[in-house]
């Protein structure tokens, strides 16, 4: 799994929303939040199922940028899913 953190050149709230749902209908994408008052936003997705430049290429309307990129285990995944060890969370 691969999370990308993101800037996005513009983005309305009510764009980020409406993305942020379509993203999480996706089966390969396990976690997503982007905001559009600060926009920034990360997605944790699984790259053999869906590739970081179509991933780009759904979010290219809103010019991002990408910040940073890690790979994460599923254990990782599930710890920071945990609220009493939430060490992911942004």
């Amino acid at each position: 799994m691969i999370r990308i953190d993101l800037k996005f050149g513009k983005i309305t709230p009510d764009e980020a929303r409406e993305m942020q749902y379509k993203l999480s209908l996706d089966a390969a994408v396990y976690r997503v939040f982007l905001n559009g008052y600060s926009k920034y936003g990360y997605v944790i997705f699984d790259e053999t199922k869906l590739p970081k430049e179509k991933l780009l290429e759904m979010l290219k309307p809103f010019e991002p940028e990408v910040i940073s990129e890690k790979e994460l285990t599923p254990q990782e995944l599930i710890e920071s899913s945990l609220s009493w060890k939430n060490t992911i969370a942004v």
